[in-house]
C-alpha cells in the first residue's frame, strides 16, 4: 500500500527526511493493515497503520498501534492451516469424526495431453483385463504428465506457460481428490514452490447453495481474512494459482450478468468464478479448472488464453495395484485381495476408474483377512450397481424420479448399439431427455475430426458400463416388454460364436436377476421383472447345457460365472445335475475364472468328467475336492513346492486320464518327483509332465529314465524335468526331456543361459555359448546309459577360447556317443556358437550315417579359428522321401540339404545385421549357397575346406580381380563331394565367368541332377533365375 502521497490532520508523511509527530489511519471494515508499503518517506514518531484495501484516496485512518504483518507471513500462515484441514479426506461412507490421511489413499493417475482419436478410444473400451491396461499405456507411451509439469511449456516449445490449464476427466476418475493434492502439496512445499506463491481452492458444487452476493474475497474463505487476502491479491498476482474444482457442476444463470472487475465488488459467486475464468479479474493469475468431458465446450469458450487441455485418465494397471497396496496396512492382505480381482477380467477392467477401487477395497476391508480366502466374493454386478448408486448420489444433483429416468435413457442407448457392436454415438443417436441435460453422468464425450469440422461424439467409460447399462435397461422396463427383448436377447446369444459379444450382457443379466442386487435397483419394475427374467434365464443356460447348443467346454467359464452371480441355490443345483448328466466338462482358463466361483458352483456335483485347469498352488488346497472327482484333468500351475506335492497326488488319485501336469517355476526334491512319476505310473494314461527340480542331477534323470521304461508301451507322452537354478553350474542342463510318440523315443538335453550369443565376464574370460540343444530319437527302445551324454553336454554348454581342446574332445565324445546309440533315427542339435573345425565333425558324422532318417543342424554362427565369422545361418537338414517332389534316387536314401548364408562381411557392413551398401557392386559378389547330396557310408567330404574357401570368397566383390580364381577352388571342392545332386548359388549380379564355371560343374559331375543360378535383385523386388537340369531329374 502506498501512502506517501496522503495527508490527514494527525501528521503528514512527506518524502525524504520530513519530520511527523504522529500519523493516524483508520482502516475500513473493522481490518488490520499489514505490510504497508510507504515509499520514497522517512517517518518518525508513532505510527500505528491498518490496512485499507482497495479504497479511495482521503481515508482518515486512526487506531490504537497495530502488528504490521507482511504478505510472506500471511502465506506462511496460511499454509499452515491448509495443512491441516487437506491432510484428511472423508469417503462416501465415512460417519461422523471418520476421516483418512489423504497421502495413504491418493494415487498417481495416468494423465495424458493429447486428444485421442476415434480408432484408439474404440480399441481401448472394447479391450479388458491386463489387454486393456496394456492398450492405454501403449497408447499414452510418453505422453503421462505428472502435476508438476501442468504448466510448464510444451515438450521441447519455449512457448510461455500457459495461464490456464483444464483438467478433463469422466465421473469417478480422481478429478476433486486430484485437485485437493495438488494444494496439499503446494502448502507443504512438494509442488509450484518456484512458481506459484500461493493456491486457492474453490469448489463448484458448494458455491450453489451461496445465494447471496459476495465478493471473491469473502468467496475465498479460508484462515486468512477478507482484508488479508485482499493485500496478498494485490502484491502477487502473477504467482497466485486458483483451483476451480468441478466446473460441469457449476449452475451459471441463463440471463447475462455483469462480472466483477476487481477483487472487492461484490457480485452473485457465478459471476465471480466467470469473472476469473475470462480473465476480467485477477488476470494475471493463473487456472486449474477440473471438469468432465460433457462440460468441456462451454468452459473452451469462457476460459482465457493461453489455455492446456490434459485429461485423467484414472489410473494406470500399475496406479490400481498401489492404490490396493495403499488402502490397506497389511501388505499380505492387499496382494490377496488385488489377486482375487485380478482374476475377474471384468472386474479388473474396471478398476481404472478409481471410485470402483474404492468400493471393491471397502468390500474386502470388511469382510476382514479370512474372508478374501473363506468367504464368497462379492459379485462383480453388485459391484457395477455401487458404482451406478454411489455416483448418483454424490455425483449429481437430479432428484429420484429424474435419476430413474437417466438411467432408463442410458440403457435404451447401450441397448441400441449393443446388437451392432457400437461403442461411440452422435449426439442425434442420444435420446432427448440425455442429449438436454448439462451434465451425463457416465457417459465421456470428444470431438472427432470430420474434413472441415469437429464432430461431437459420446460413449460409455468402458464397453463393460455398456453392457451392464444394457442389461439394466431390461431390469427397468415392465414385465411384458421384459419378456420379449430378453428372449431376443437369448436366442441371438446362442446362434453360435458370432454373437459372444452378447455374452456379457447376459452374464450382467443374471446379476442384476440375483435377489439381493435387484432389490438395490430403484423403481418399482426390477422386483417384478426380475422373476421373470429369471425363469428365461434358468430355461435358456439348461438348454445351453443339454443340447451343446455353444460348446459347454468352452463355455463353462461363462456358465460357471452365470451361476455365481446369480447366487439362487434351487436353480443351481437344478442346471449342475443337469450337467453332470450331460457330463461336466470344465475348460478354466488362465484368469478366467476364480477358484471361488468354481467351489461355488461344483458343491453339488458329485463326478465330473474332465477339467481343464490352469492355476496358482495357493489354490490347490481349494479346489482338492473338485480334482479328486474328475475323471480326466488337464493341470498348469505357476509354481509347485515340496509342500505342495501330497496334495497334488492326492488329488491326481487313481485311474484318471492326465491330459496334462506342468508348472512354470518350482524347486522339487528327488523325493518329490518320485512322488509324482510314482502316482502318474498309476493313471489311466499321462501325456505331456513338466516338473521344475532344484538341480538336474544323474539321480532324477534316473528316476525320469525308470519312468519312461514302465510306461513306455502303448503309451504317448513326455516328462520333462527343468531347473531354474540361479547357478547353472550345479545343473547338469537346463531341461531334459524324455517322450513317447508312436513307436519313437525321444531324449532332449537342453542349455539356456538366459541370453544368446556371446556370455560376458566368466572369471575375467568373454565366453561364447555353445550347444544349446542335443536332441534324439531312436526305434525301437533301448535302455540306454544318460550319464556321459549329461556330463559331456554340459561340458559343450559354453567356451572361451576357439582352439579349446577340452571342448573338441567333448565334441568328439558326443559323436560317439550318438554312434553307440543302438536304433538311432532322429537327431536335432542347435548351437550358437561353433568353429569350422567342430561343425566339419558333426557334419561329417551326419554324412557317413545313412540310417539317421531326420536330420537337424541348426547354428546361428559358423567361426573360423582366428576367431572370425564365417556366417550367421548354417543348417543342415534331411526329410524323408516326399513323393512328385524328390527324384526317385530320393527313395531309398534321401539326401541331406545344407544352406549357408548371412555372410560376416555383410552383418559387419550393416547396423542390427541389416545391409548398408549403396551400390549393388559394393556388396559380396556370392549372395548365398545352398547343397544337396546323399548320406553315403563311409564316404564324407572335407568341409573345414569348404568353410575357408568360402571365407575367403564372402568378402570378395564382383570388381576384386582375386574372385574367379577364388570362385574355381570353391567348385573344385563342389565337384570333390561325394554324390552330390544339387547346388544352389546366388549372386549379388549374373557373372559370366560364374555361369561358365557352374556350367562346366554340372556337365563333369555326373552325380549332379540339378543346378540354379540366381541372381539376387531385393533391391527393386525381383530375382533372376538360371537353371539346369538332367532328363531324369525331378518329377
Amino acid at each position: 500500500m502506498d501512502v506517501s502521497n496522503y495527508e490527514d490532520k494527525g501528521g503528514t508523511v512527506g518524502p525524504h527526511n520530513a519530520k511527523v509527530s504522529k500519523i493516524s489511519i483508520t482502516a475500513q471494515n473493522r481490518s488490520s493493515i499489514s505490510a504497508p508499503v510507504i515509499l520514497n518517506s522517512t517517518v518518525t514518531g508513532n505510527i500505528n497503520i491498518a490496512n485499507n484495501y482497495f479504497t479511495g484516496p482521503g481515508a482518515e485512518v486512526t487506531g490504537p498501534g497495530t502488528q504490521i504483518m507482511d504478505t510472506s507471513t500471511l502465506i506462511t500462515e496460511y499454509k499452515k492451516s491448509l495443512l491441516s484441514e487437506y491432510a484428511y479426506i472423508t469417503e462416501y461412507t465415512s460417519r461422523a469424526g471418520e476421516q483418512v490421511l489423504l497421502n495413504d489413499r491418493y494415487t498417481d493417475p495416468l494423465i495424458i495431453q493429447k486428444h485421442r482419436e476415434k480408432k484408439e478410444r474404440e480399441t481401448e473400451m472394447r479391450s479388458r483385463g491386463e489387454r486393456f491396461f496394456n492398450t492405454r499405456e501403449t497408447n499414452q507411451r510418453n505422453q503421462n504428465i505428472r502435476l508438476d509439469q501442468l504448466f510448464g511449456p510444451e515438450n521441447g516449445s519455449k512457448k510461455v506457460p500457459r495461464k490456464a490449464v483444464i483438467l478433463q476427466g469422466d465421473s469417478g476418475s480422481g478429478k476433486s481428490v486430484t485437485a485437493q493434492k495438488i494444494v496439499l502439496n503446494w502448502a507443504s512445499g512438494e509442488l509450484y514452490a518456484g512458481f506459484f506463491d500461493v493456491a486457492f481452492h474453490l469448489r463448484c458444487k458448494e458455491l450453489n447453495g451461496l445465494s447471496a452476493e459476495m465478493s471473491l474475497l469473502d468467496l475465498l474463505d479460508c484462515s486468512l481474512t477478507p482484508n488479508e487476502i485482499g493485500q496478498i491479491l494485490k502484491d502477487i498476482p502473477q504467482r497466485i494459482l486458483f483451483i476451480i474444482d468441478g466446473f460441469d457442476e457449476l449452475m451459471l444463470s441463463g440471463t447475462k450478468e455483469s462480472l466483477p472487475p476487481k477483487p472487492d465488488i461484490k457480485s452473485h459467486s457465478q459471476a465471480i468464478v466467470c469473472s476469473l475464468l475470462k480473465g476480467r479479474m485477477m488476470r494475471e493469475s493463473f487456472l486449474l479448472v477440473t471438469t468432465r468431458s460433457t462440460a468441456v465446450d462451454k468452459l473452451e469458450n469462457v476460459l482465457k488464453k493461453p489455455q492446456c487441455f490434459v485429461e485423467i485418465m484414472g489410473f494406470s494397471e500399475k496406479g490400481v495395484s498401489e492404490y490396493f497396496r495403499k488402502f490397506f496396512e497389511d501388505e499380505e492382505f492387499s496382494s490377496q485381495v488385488y489377486e482375487q480381482v485380478k482374476i475377474h477380467e471384468m472386474l479388473y477392467t474396471a478398476c481404472f476408474i478409481p471410485v470402483i477401487c474404492w468400493i471393491i477395497c471397502t468390500i474386502f476391508k470388511r469382510k476382514g483377512k479370512d474372508g478374501v480366502v473363506t468367504s464368497e466374493l462379492t459379485t462383480t454386478t453388485s459391484i457395477f450397481v455401487d458404482f451406478v448408486l454411489t455416483l448418483l448420489k454424490h455425483h449429481s444433483s437430479l432428484n429420484q424420479h429424474d435419476e430413474l429416468n437417466l438411467l432408463k435413457d442410458l440403457g435404451q442407448l447401450a441397448e441400441s448399439g449393443t446388437p451392432k457392436r457400437q461403442v461411440l454415438f452422435s449426439r442425434n443417436n442420444l435420446p432427448k431427455a440425455i442429449s438436454d441435460l448439462p451434465n451425463i453422468p457416465f457417459l465421456c464425450t470428444f470431438h472427432q475430426q470430420e474434413r472441415t469440422y469437429l464432430k461431437e461424439m459420446f460413449g460409455f467409460l468402458h464397453l463393460s458400463f455398456q453392457e451392464f447399462f444394457t442389461a439394466l435397461f431390461y431390469m427397468l422396463t415392465d414385465k411384458a416388454e421384459a419378456k420379449i427383448k430378453v428372449k431376443q436377447l437369448l436366442e441371438s446369444a446362442g446362434n453360435g460364436r458370432r454373437n459372444e459379444h452378447l455374452l456379457p450382457v447376459i452374464r450382467f443379466l443374471f446379476g442384476l436377476s440375483n435377489k439381493k442386487v435387484s432389490r438395490l435397483i430403484p423403481g418399482e419394475h426390477p422386483k417384478s421383472t426380475s422373476t421373470v427374467i429369471r425363469a428365461l434365464l434358468e430355461k435358456w443356460i439348461s438348454k445351453v447345457i443339454e443340447k451343446n447348443i455353444m460348446d459347454t467346454f468352452y463355455m463353462s467359464d461363462f456358465i460357471l460365472h452365470c451361476l455365481y452371480e446369480l447366487q439362487d441355490r434351487e436353480i443351481l443345483k437344478n442346471v449342475m445335475k443337469l450337467w453332470e448328466r450331460s457330463g461336466i466338462n470344465i475348460h478354466w482358463s488362465l484368469k478366467g475364472v476364480d477358484c471361488q466361483v468354481v467351489m461355488y458352483c461344483l458343491q453339488y456335483s458329485s463326478r465330473i468328467m474332465s477339467m481343464k485347469v490352469k492355476s496358482n498352488a495357493k489354490d490347490l488346497k481349494m479346489l482338492h475336492p473338485v480334482l479328486c472327482r474328475c475323471t480326466t484333468l488337464w493341470l498348469g500351475f505357476d509354481s509347485i513346492s515340496d509342500a505342495n506335492v501330497d496334495l497334488l497326488t492326492s488329488a491326481l488319485g487313481r485311474r484318471k486320464n492326465v491330459g496334462y501336469l506342468t508348472m512354470e517355476d518350482g524347486a522339487l526334491s528327488d523325493e518329490s518327483v518320485q512322488k509324482i512319476l510314482k502316482t502318474l505310473s498309476g493313471q489311466t494314461s499321462v501325456g505331456n509332465i513338466r516338473l521344475v527340480v532344484r538341480s538336474i542331477s544323474n539321480a532324477n534323470v534316473d528316476l525320469t529314465m525308470n519312468f519312461l521304461v514302465k510306461e513306455k508301451m502303448g503309451r504317448r507322452f513326455s516328462v520333462c524335468i527343468a531347473s531354474q537354478a540361479e547357478n547353472i553350474d550345479k545343473s547338469l542342463c537346463s531341461e531334459f526331456t524324455i517322450a513317447s510318440k508312436n513307436d519313437s523315443f525321444w531324449f532332449t538335453v537342453g542349455h539356456s543361459e538366459g541370453h544368446q550369443g556371446e556370455i560376458s565376464e566368466k572369471l575375467g574370460l568373454c565366453y561364447y555359448q555353445g550347444f544349446s540343444k542335443i536332441s534324439f530319437g531312436l526305434c525301437p527302445f533301448s535302455a540306454i546309459s544318460m550319464t556321459d551324454l549329461l556330463k559331456t553336454s554340459h561340458n559343450l554348454r559354453s567356451f572361451s577360447d576357439m582352439k579349446n581342446t577340452e571342448f573338441d574332445m567333448n565334441v568328439d565324445a558326443l559323436l560317439s556317443f550318438l554312434s553307440c546309440v543302438p536304433g538311432l533315427t532322429e537327431v536335432d542339435i542347435q548351437a550358437e556358437y561353433l568353429t569350422d573345425i567342430w561343425t566339419s565333425k558333426i557334419l561329417s558324422y551326419l554324412q557317413v550315417n545313412p540310417k539317421i532318417s531326420h536330420i537337424k543342424l541348426h547354428l546361428s554362427n559358423l567361426m573360423i579359428r582366428d576367431e572370425e565369422r564365417v556366417c550367421s545361418t548354417f543348417s543342415v537338414s534331411r526329410k524323408p522321401f516326399e513323393e512328385y517332389k524328390m527324384h526317385v534316387s530320393e527313395r531309398k536314401n534321401p539326401s541331406l540339404s545344407l544352406v549357408m548364408d548371412r555372410w560376416a562381411y555383410d552383418i559387419a557392413s550393416g547396423s542390427n545385421g541389416e545391409l548398408v551398401h549403396s551400390y549393388r557392386l559394393d556388396k559380396p559378389a556370392l549372395v548365398k549357397l545352398s547343397l544337396s547330396f546323399p548320406p553315403l557310408e563311409g564316404s564324407s567330404a572335407s568341409w573345414e575346406v569348404l568353410f575357408k574357401r568360402l571365407y575367403q570368397l564372402i568378402q570378395l566383390t564382383e570388381q576384386c580381380p582375386e574372385l574367379d580364381e577364388h570362385m574355381d577352388s570353391l567348385l573344385l571342392f563342389l565337384h570333390s563331394v561325394p554324390g552330390l545332386k544339387e547346388v544352389k548359388v546366388w549372386l549379388n549380379n549374373l557373372i559370366e565367368s560364374w555361369a561358365a564355371g557352374l556350367f562346366t560343374l554340372f556337365l563333369s559331375c555326373s552325380s549332379l541332377l540339378h543346378l540354379q543360378l540366381n541372381t539376387d535383385m531385393s533391391a527393386v523386388s525381383d530375382v533372376e533365375s538360371l537353371g539346369i537340369m538332367r532328363a531324369d531329374g525331378v518329377r
